[in-house]
């Protein structure tokens, strides 16, 4: 058997573009430059003119949202305990995988809707009482609720010493 094939290059999935144009990989949007005002997302906002940012692409943001909501379901019958529990490993991986991107606001967002997404499950309504039963004190700090915004935080710059 002859293991040194040939493969073809599949003409959907392989191009070339320029960096300006950006591209997707693994997850990410690799693009050159500041992103234009009129699109939703705020990617790249901090990045000056001419300089690389990454931003996760917004299918892999869909799917970590289609997750949580799978955990999060407002009929599932376990305690707000065992749901953060449940839910932590995956918010845990997917904020490190993105935590050197440029997110700060989308972590930030991402971190009060899934709060929301709690509350809904503890009183059974989108709009609710949640907040007085859950403040997020109580879930980041008793029930150990893993924020994505203090993992993105916990990114050392680069350049910097240790302390």
């Amino acid at each position: 058997m002859n293991y040194l094939t040939v493969r073809q290059i599949h003409p959907q999935k392989t191009r070339i573009v320029h960096v300006r144009l950006g591209f997707e990989f693994l997850g990410y949007l690799i693009k050159y430059g500041r992103r234009r005002q009129s699109f939703s997302r705020e990617r790249g906002r901090n990045a000056p003119s001419g300089s690389p940012y990454v931003y996760p692409t917004e299918k892999s943001i869909r799917r970590f949202k289609e997750r949580v909501r799978q955990l999060t379901s407002r009929r599932a019958p376990v305690t707000t305990e065992e749901m953060i529990e449940e839910i932590n490993p995956t918010l845990r991986g997917w904020g490190h995988y993105y935590q050197k991107a440029h997110v700060r606001r989308l972590f930030t967002q991402l971190d009060a809707w899934i709060v929301r997404r709690l509350w809904a499950h503890r009183c059974k309504r989108w709009r609710c009482s949640g907040w007085k039963q859950l403040p997020q004190s109580l879930l980041y700090g008793e029930l150990k609720l893993v924020s994505l915004l203090q993992l993105h935080l916990r990114v050392r710059p680069p350049g910097r010493a240790p302390s």
